[in-house]
């Protein structure tokens, strides 16, 4: 102990000699002086009250005060002492008092390591001559080396046979450890070779539906997760951000479709057509696929299915602005009255086994599947003109509405369906008009119809044939540029020709141009101006041909305001065949009569063939009780002081065999002839 008490007498006085390692010290402290006049002047500023507070006789009492308080200092007595060491050990300490114990703090903690290197050192210079390098030289000339030394207390019971023991169950823990190592490895190797398996059937299911053009890509909220993509980009923004299902794998290795955002079903849209509540006519529904079929089958089942829930929504949005046209929506069905008999139903339904629902109608136009398929060909065409207006507009349009209007697909239905129904009545018409004029012994009568072949600037030219302007043009033309030419000759001068064109909008239906002249060739572009279109032509061949006489009996109205439906335009062609006929028999009954009195006259009851006797020849086209179209003449002329009358009628369901043409019996009646009698 008292080497001990001299090592550690010594040791600080050793160490006291040596300058510290240490040269921590604080920031300088600036002088507080002020610098400038400027730094005096706010000083002064904010003492005292500025300038204007300052006197002299005010800084001679705060100088007297400074000496009274220091003479009370100086002569305090102990206890005012103790009292301000008090109050300074409260104050806070400054930096240099910091800086002063740090280093204190650091010096003992210094002076404790060497302590314990010098006694290590010396109890270690009895076993092992190196440890004389780390012990002091201060200390090693007071107590010498190897003057320390240790005695183990207790013996080890770890006997050679133990050691042998120890080692075998050592041995024993170890081989045990590498057992339960390899069945772990092999337990890996069979998982892992089941899990490639797994793998490998679950990327070949992917790989087949990335093979088939469908988009693989990351969920936007699932980055680990994959999915694809079977919606439409120009689709509206509720159906475009619900087209991605993850692609989950089952625990067989087989692809889960997770199409929980579209509704998980399977549906269609379809069409009905009923007559007087009975169908007569129903879209097929296809079966549904099954959860077992591949996975390309899936992704085209829930494509379908996304593309008909868009279908039905846009069929929605246009229904409720068609109210004037006889379209009515609820909540499961949208109803378009074709007519007071016929109902055209739109519904949307779940698919299921696959059913022959034709085997139940009795009458089977296939109307309905023209109309879906129709509806779903314009859907894809809007989404088609969305894209064209997107990729070409130079300014983004100003409300995001106007980039997504509704489309017009029900105006189209029925548009198309009241144009081919009006071309039908109006070729009907002029058909059945031609056979009963050639009945009644008009020679001269003919008609014919074309419809309007597509532009060639829409089917020539490589450079726009695939582009997407060709695309549109070619649905725009068969969507609102449908057109078809009839021309109907009564005699060689009187020729009537006709144009029906189908007007999607605002007026659904069809309109119809009547022309006494042939009407003009459309341009290549297919793009020509509907009044133009509409107008009759005015080349020099007009100055060739003889004049047509209804230009003076019975003119149509301006190809501007053209007749709004086939009836009305069924109505001008009656009554205009009517005067032309009756214009033509006055013209040849003045020739083979020789009279000049014989003339075409317009009366209350119709136009009429008269002469100054009264006699007078007046022509009718009507339907009979049946039906059928029929031309009848009514004859009336003077006999003494009886007037007499007779008709004679030309048509399919009349026995005209004793009858001769209507021309004859015109003659015959302005002659008065007995025979009539």
């Amino acid at each position: 102990m008292d080497m001990e008490d001299d090592l550690v007498n010594i040791r600080p006085t050793a160490m006291a000699s040596h300058t510290s390692p240490f040269s921590l010290r604080p920031w300088p402290i600036g002088d507080k002086k002020p610098k400038t006049l400027a730094d005096f002047i706010t000083r002064v500023n904010t003492q005292l009250g500025g300038f204007r507070n300052i006197t002299e006789a005010k800084l001679r009492e705060e100088i007297a005060a400074e000496e009274n308080g220091r003479v009370e200092v100086e002569g305090s007595s102990e206890e005012d002492e103790e009292e301000d060491e008090d109050a300074g050990a409260d104050k806070p300490k400054t930096v240099a008092d910091l800086r002063e114990e740090f280093l204190k703090n650091i010096e003992f903690a210094h002076q404790s390591a060497m302590l314990t290197v010098d006694f290590v050192s010396l109890l270690l210079s009895k076993y092992e001559p190196r440890a004389l390098g780390t012990l002091s030289s201060t200390l090693r000339d007071l107590v010498g080396f190897g003057t320390l030394g240790a005695t183990e207390i207790k013996e080890s019971n770890i006997t050679e046979a133990r050691r042998h023991d120890d080692l075998t169950v050592a041995t024993g823990w170890r081989i045990i450890g590498v057992n339960n190592m390899v069945d772990s490895v092999v337990a890996a190797a069979e998982k892992l070779e089941k899990e490639m398996e797994l793998e490998a059937k679950y990327w070949a299911d992917i790989l087949a539906v990335s093979e088939n053009g469908w988009s693989v890509c990351a969920l936007p909220h699932e980055p680990h997760t994959l999915g694809v993509r079977f919606g439409f980009s120009e689709s509206a923004p509720d159906f475009r951000n619900s087209s991605i299902a993850p692609l989950r794998r089952n625990d067989d290795g087989t692809v889960r479709l997770e199409i929980g955002r579209i509704g998980g079903g399977s549906q269609r849209v379809r069409v009905t057509i009923k007559k007087n509540g009975v169908i007569v006519d129903q879209s097929p529904l296809p079966a549904r696929t099954p959860d077992d079929a591949p996975l390309e089958d899936r992704v085209l089942e829930a494509r379908n299915t996304a593309f008909h829930q868009e279908l039905w929504y846009e069929l929605n949005r246009e229904a409720r602005t068609l109210l004037s046209s006889d379209v009515y929506s609820d909540s499961s069905s949208i109803t378009w009255k074709q007519d007071p008999e016929t109902e055209v139903i739109f519904t949307l339904e779940d698919l299921g086994e696959s059913e022959n629902v034709n085997e139940r109608l009795s009458d089977i136009n296939s109307s309905c599947t023209a109309y879906y398929v129709y509806m779903q060909f314009l859907l894809y065409q809007g989404h088609r003109q969305n894209y064209y207006k997107r990729t070409t507009a130079t300014q983004p349009p100003p409300s995001r509405m106007l980039m997504h209007q509704s489309y017009t697909i029900i105006r189209a239905i029925i548009a198309a369906t009241e144009y081919f129904k009006g071309c039908n009545a109006i070729a009907d018409f002029l058909e059945e008009l031609v056979f009963v004029l050639q009945r009644a012994g008009v020679t001269t009568a003919t008609c014919k119809s074309t419809a309007q072949s597509l532009a060639a600037g829409l089917l020539q030219g490589s450079s726009t044939r695939h582009g997407p302007k060709m695309e549109l043009n070619f649905v725009t033309h068969l969507v609102a540029r449908l057109e078809s030419t009839f021309e109907l000759t009564v005699t060689p001068e009187a020729k009537i020709f006709v144009r029906a064109r189908i007007v999607p909008g605002p007026s659904i239906g069809m309109l119809a141009v009547i022309s006494l002249t042939p009407f003009p060739l459309n341009n290549n572009s297919g793009e020509s101006n509907a009044t133009a279109n509409n107008a009759p032509s005015d080349s020099e061949d007009k100055d060739k041909q003889p004049s047509n006489p209804l230009e003076q009996l019975y003119p149509p109205s301006d190809p501007r305001e053209p007749y709004p439906n086939a009836k009305e335009a069924i109505y001008y062609i009656r009554q205009a065949t009517v005067r032309a006929l009756t214009h033509k028999l006055a013209g040849d009954a003045v020739k083979a009569l020789k009279r000049n009195d014989i003339e075409f006259t317009e009366t209350l009851r119709g136009p009429a063939v008269m002469d100054r006797d009264d006699r007078e020849a007046r022509i009718i086209i009507a339907e009979d009780a049946n039906g059928q179209m029929v031309l009848s003449l009514d004859g009336q002329w003077p006999e003494g002081k009886i007037v007499k009358n007779r008709s004679w009628m030309w048509g399919a369901g009349c026995d005209n065999s004793d009858c001769k043409s209507v021309g004859d019996i015109v003659l015959r009646v302005m002659r008065g002839d007995a025979v009539l009698s």
